[in-house]
């Protein structure tokens, strides 16, 4: 560059930009990696049907940004003669405060002949933590694998013919894109059917209790219709979360809203089959 820089004062600013933005998104990446997104911070007040695992491979991801930040801290503090920033306190994020710290020293980088990695890696960090602060949108998460491991018991008996046995279950978690037939295993890779895991994650939860929202969320029942059937002593609530919002029972609410959307398709094919009688009349008139 002119200024005697090894990158644009363009690039430099887009660098910084970036940074700033993977201070931002580093909570919700935690959040998704840790399975508390979308959800609050425990199970008992999370959305139904949709709970989200601790997410290994966005862990991964996040300890090597984490990784490849600290790297870039230490060779500008060498480069610079000055201290490494260290978390004040016990929980602060080393992702948030290295990349904030690295913001104020884009200016002096883009002068160095290091300038050209550090502008791609900065890049490729923040489109990494992007996608893993968006979470598994277009997969869907469909309960617990429990498929038995397969043992193969020649290899310890040293037999003449390969024989598998049931083993353990695994402990992974099946999940499956939207409209697909069928679900995998991320641990093991066994296969399932959605419908029928649907069907069964939807009757496991059933008997637990969420916040009319979450309800909602997940099942299309109104949240202001769920309160109103609470307030005219259709539905009792089952408890209340951290915040005092009262719970309910995903069973009841489902049965409510069966019962009534029955109601109304009786009603309709009533008003349809006087519609039709009336119609037939005028036309024999």
């Amino acid at each position: 560059m002119p200024d005697q820089a090894y990158a644009c004062s363009g690039c430099a600013y887009r660098a910084g930009d970036q940074l700033h933005e993977i201070a931002d998104m580093a909570p919700a990446a935690r959040d998704v990696a840790h399975g508390f997104a979308r959800r609050g911070t425990n199970g008992a007040s999370g959305k139904p049907g949709s709970r989200l695992p601790f997410d290994t491979m966005s862990t991964e991801k996040l300890d090597k940004i984490q990784a490849r930040l600290s790297t870039w801290v230490g060779e500008i503090a060498h480069g610079r003669n000055r201290p490494i920033p260290a978390p004040r306190h016990l929980g602060d994020d080393p992702i948030i405060l290295w990349a904030r710290w690295l913001a104020g020293h884009v200016e002096w980088i883009r002068k160095t002949d290091d300038a050209e990695r550090f502008l791609i890696e900065v890049g490729e960090c923040a489109s990494v933590l992007r996608g893993v602060a968006r979470g598994p949108a277009s997969q869907r998460y469909l309960g617990p694998c429990g498929a038995p491991e397969q043992i193969d018991v020649s290899i310890i008996d040293q037999g003449p013919r390969v024989t598998f046995v049931d083993g353990p279950p695994c402990d992974g978690d099946i999940y499956a894109r939207e409209g697909a037939q069928f679900g995998a295993c991320r641990t093991c890779g066994a296969t399932v059917g959605t419908r029928d895991r649907q069907a069964w994650l939807d009757g496991e939860v059933r008997s637990h209790a969420f916040r009319a929202a979450h309800i909602a969320e997940a099942y299309g029942v109104r949240a202001n219709t769920i309160r109103v059937w609470a307030d005219r002593g259709r539905l009792t609530a089952h408890g209340h979360d951290a915040d005092g919002r009262p719970l309910f029972n995903v069973g009841e609410v489902l049965d409510l809203a069966a019962g009534d959307a029955a109601r109304r398709a009786g009603e309709q094919a009533k008003r349809a089959r006087r519609a039709a009688a009336r119609e037939a009349a005028e036309m024999g008139a």
